[in-house]
């Protein structure tokens, strides 16, 4: 790695900094692409292992807020695919891939930090039940976007209650409702990422983050959540 690469962030997080620090991505689409970029782009992938896990493809009615190309979609490939050629051209990155559907049971190691961009509360809920007992799984990140509106629910296992995570995983009748029109657009996929990123960074330094943020895109609203908010990693 060239000295000069990290220079302007040296003071605030170094690739170093990270080692062994490997992460899970599970899922490859708006979400789990902007994150995946911005974590290699903040040193992510040089001195620790970064996994990202889809089993989808690619398809052109993701291409305004996803991570791949026209080509991609018209050659059908698989999110995963598509991710790994845009990590080594954007991030001179490598990255690990698994075209799977992701349940917490599988047979390698994972984390210590996991980050679920999944689509719904079922999926999260069926993850949950074996990702609990994951002794090497130490930071559960689960961003959730419904429109232009931005949960973020951020655990230590080893520290916080099940409890205190499971609360979060609601009904489906209480999930974000919106018209299939107005499901994702890119702006609010680089703010996740960017709200993910800080959390994983005070994480690694050791430094408060929140347990629970929420951000309101249209509304420039930001909730810290009542009796939620910032505690000491």
């Amino acid at each position: 790695m060239n000295d000069e690469e990290f220079l302007r962030q040296r003071d605030i997080l170094t690739p170093e900094m990270l080692e062994g620090i490997h992460v899970d991505i599970v899922g490859g689409g708006s979400l789990g692409g902007a994150i995946l970029f911005c974590l290699c782009k903040m040193g992510w992938g040089v001195h620790n292992r970064v996994t990202v896990t889809d089993f989808d493809i690619c398809q052109l009615h993701n291409l305004p807020n996803q991570w791949f190309r026209k080509s991609h979609c018209l050659m059908e490939r698989p999110k995963v695919k598509a991710l790994t050629e845009m990590a080594a051209l954007l991030c001179d990155r490598q990255i690990f891939t698994h075209q799977e559907k992701f349940t917490g049971s599988e047979d390698r190691p994972l984390g210590p930090l996991v980050i679920l961009a999944v689509d719904s509360i079922e999926e999260r809920t069926a993850i949950w039940k074996h990702l609990r007992n994951r002794p090497e799984v130490e930071f559960l990140c689960d961003p959730r976007m419904g429109s232009q509106v931005l949960e973020i629910h951020s655990h230590l296992l080893r520290k916080d209650p099940a409890a205190a995570y499971e609360e979060t995983l609601h009904s489906a009748d209480q999930s974000f409702e919106e018209p299939c029109t107005e499901r994702a657009i890119m702006y609010t996929a680089f703010g996740a990422a960017a709200f993910v990123g800080s959390i994983l960074r005070s994480y690694v330094c050791g430094l408060p983050f929140p347990r629970y943020l929420a951000f309101d895109f249209e509304q420039f609203f930001l909730d810290l959540g009542a009796g939620n908010g910032p505690a000491a990693a």
